[in-house]
């Protein structure tokens, strides 16, 4: 698992093609992330690069930018749709 703190927009997309490279190539199960708001996107995309595992919040959050667990839903389910279709 790596959970990183984003300094900036850059940091987050380096993230998930080195995930997507690291899951073609270990074959083990792997969870990555970026914390605070700015890294609330790989928790929604990180399933497509190869990320096992994902975060949300249910009643209360206890840090900025972790999302809610039914909007998080949602968001997945619509990138499951455009992704694999149907």
């Amino acid at each position: 698992m790596v959970s990183l703190m984003p300094r900036d927009r850059v940091d987050v997309p380096t993230l998930l093609p080195s995930t997507e490279l690291a899951d073609r190539k270990t074959h083990i199960p792997l969870i990555s992330m970026s914390m605070g708001p700015l890294g609330a996107v790989t928790r929604m995309m990180g399933w497509v690069y190869g990320s096992t595992v994902t975060f949300a919040v249910g009643k209360s959050s206890s840090a900025p930018g972790q999302v809610p667990i039914e909007e998080l839903r949602s968001v997945l389910g619509t990138v499951r749709k455009a992704v694999l279709g149907g």
